[in-house]
């Protein structure tokens, strides 16, 4: 089995350069929390809930301040809703979110390895991976 290590990301369907080792993401499952309900006479029983609210999927990763990466931005700002990203393994099948925003306005570093983060969160990710 190999790790996920060196994806190859793209936004709406156009090759991405990123900073190595710098993607991570959030499949959007959501978050289940537990709690002890009372049953009497001492004993309990755990309920489980699900938040429905933090079935978010992200994406994120690390790009170098370039032109090319301050048009990308503005593109993808301009895009709420509608951005499809994708990262893929050599040899895998895609890991895909759609109907997704670049939700940070971004602190661009500006120097000779000046770096920025995108955020991008959408819909629940596929299960490809």
């Amino acid at each position: 089995m190999n790790a996920l290590s060196v994806p190859g990301v793209s936004v709406n369907n156009v090759p991405i350069n990123i900073v190595p080792n710098s993607f991570s993401f959030k499949m959007g499952k959501g978050e289940i929390t537990v709690r002890s309900a009372s049953s009497g006479g001492g004993s309990s029983k755990s309920v489980h809930t699900e938040d429905a609210e933090m079935k978010i999927g992200e994406m994120k990763f690390e790009m170098y301040v370039t032109e090319e990466t301050l048009n990308l931005f503005s593109q993808w700002k301009k895009n709420i809703g509608t951005n499809a990203v994708s990262a893929v393994q050599p040899a895998s099948t895609p890991l895909s979110g759609s109907f997704m925003s670049c939700i940070t306005d971004s602190d661009f570093k500006a120097s000779a390895d000046g770096t920025v983060e995108m955020i991008f969160q959408g819909d629940p990710l596929s299960d490809n991976f």
